[in-house]
C-alpha cells in the first residue's frame, strides 16, 4: 500500500503544480498575444501547461528528488537527435495513414490554387501552435509522469494507464467514436514506446508533432476530430468511416489502428526485452548480495 502511495502522491503534486502554473500564466500572459483562429485557440493552453510542466521539472531536479534525465529529458544532442527521429517518425505514420485512407477508405486530397504566401501564412502559424500542444501533451503524459509510474510498476502497466488517462482527455472531441477512442489510446502507447526507446520527450514530442502537422497541415485532415481549413488543400474520406476515420479524420478509423498498431509492436518490443534484461539483472544482483552476506 505504501509503495503505491508514493507514486500516486509523486502524480499528484506535479498535476497541482502544472495546474497552479498555468493558472499564473493564464493571468499573466495577454490573449492578444496569440493573434486569431485556431493558433490563438491552441497555444495559449498549451504555453500554461508547459510552463507548469516546466516549474515541476524544475522543483523536482533542484530538489534533488529526481533528476532532467530521469524525468525524459537526454542531452542537449541526444535531444535534438531524439526529436528529429521522431519528426520523421510520426511524418511517416501520418503518411502511411493517408495513404491507406486513399487506397481503402476512399479518401481523397484535393489541391486547389492559393497565393504562397496564403498557404504559408496559416501553415506557419498553426505549425508553431501545433508543436506547442504536442510538447505540452508530452509534458503531461510521458515524461516525469511516465518515467515515475515505470519505476514504480513497470513500463507496460504505466504506459496503458497513461494511455487510458490520454483516451479520456479527447473525449468531448468533435466526431469522436469508441474506434477513435481506442487509437487515441494506442497512439499513446505509441509514444510511450518512442520516449523510451528513441529519446524520451524530445523523441516524444518529435513524433507527435509529426503525425499532427502531417495530417493537419500537410494534407488539411481533422485531427482528433478538429479541422484547421488550411487554404490551397483539402482532405475528404467518403468510404466507410471505420476504415478512413470520417469526421474525426485517420484517427477514427482503421487505418490509424493499422499504422499505431504497427509502431506500438515494433518499438514496444524493444522496451518489453530492455525490462527484462534489466530485472534479470536485478535477480543476479540480488541472489550475489544474499550469498555473500
Amino acid at each position: 500500500m505504501r509503495s503505491a502511495a508514493r507514486p500516486a502522491g509523486a502524480l499528484l503534486g506535479f498535476y497541482g503544480i502544472v495546474a497552479a502554473g498555468a493558472k499564473a500564466l493564464d493571468f499573466a500572459l495577454p490573449r492578444s498575444l496569440w493573434g486569431h483562429g485556431w493558433p490563438a485557440v491552441i497555444a495559449p493552453a498549451a504555453v500554461q501547461v508547459i510552463g507548469g510542466a516546466l516549474a515541476a521539472n524544475l522543483l523536482w531536479a533542484v530538489a534533488g528528488w529526481r533528476s532532467w534525465r530521469a524525468q525524459g529529458w537526454p542531452g542537449t544532442r541526444q535531444g535534438v537527435r531524439g526529436f528529429g527521429l521522431g519528426l520523421l517518425l510520426g511524418l511517416g505514420m501520418a503518411a502511411c495513414a493517408v495513404v491507406l485512407g486513399v487506397i481503402a477508405g476512399g479518401a481523397r486530397v484535393s489541391l486547389s490554387e492559393v497565393p504562397s504566401r496564403v498557404y504559408w501564412g496559416t501553415a506557419a502559424a498553426l505549425l508553431g501552435s501545433l508543436a506547442l500542444a504536442a510538447l505540452s501533451e508530452e509534458m503531461l503524459f510521458r515524461g516525469f509522469p511516465l518515467a515515475r509510474l515505470s519505476d514504480a510498476m513497470g513500463p507496460v502497466a504505466a504506459s496503458t494507464v497513461l494511455a487510458v488517462a490520454f483516451a479520456a482527455l479527447h473525449f468531448p472531441n468533435p466526431g469522436v467514436t469508441p474506434l477513435g477512442l481506442v487509437n487515441v489510446a494506442l497512439a499513446s502507447l505509441a509514444l510511450s514506446t518512442v520516449f523510451f526507446r528513441l529519446g524520451g520527450v524530445p523523441a516524444a514530442w518529435g513524433a507527435h508533432f509529426g503525425w499532427n502537422a502531417g495530417l493537419g497541415v500537410a494534407v488539411d485532415a481533422p485531427v482528433s476530430g478538429i479541422s484547421f481549413h488550411v487554404p490551397g488543400v483539402s482532405y475528404s474520406a467518403e468510404g466507410p468511416d471505420w476504415i478512413a476515420g470520417g469526421g474525426f479524420g485517420p484517427e477514427g478509423g482503421l487505418v490509424a489502428t493499422v499504422v499505431m498498431g504497427a509502431v506500438t509492436v515494433w518499438l514496444g518490443r524493444g522496451v518489453v526485452r530492455s525490462r527484462s534484461e534489466t530485472d534479470k539483472t536485478d535477480e543476479v544482483g540480488e541472489g550475489r548480495r544474499k550469498v555473500s552476506g
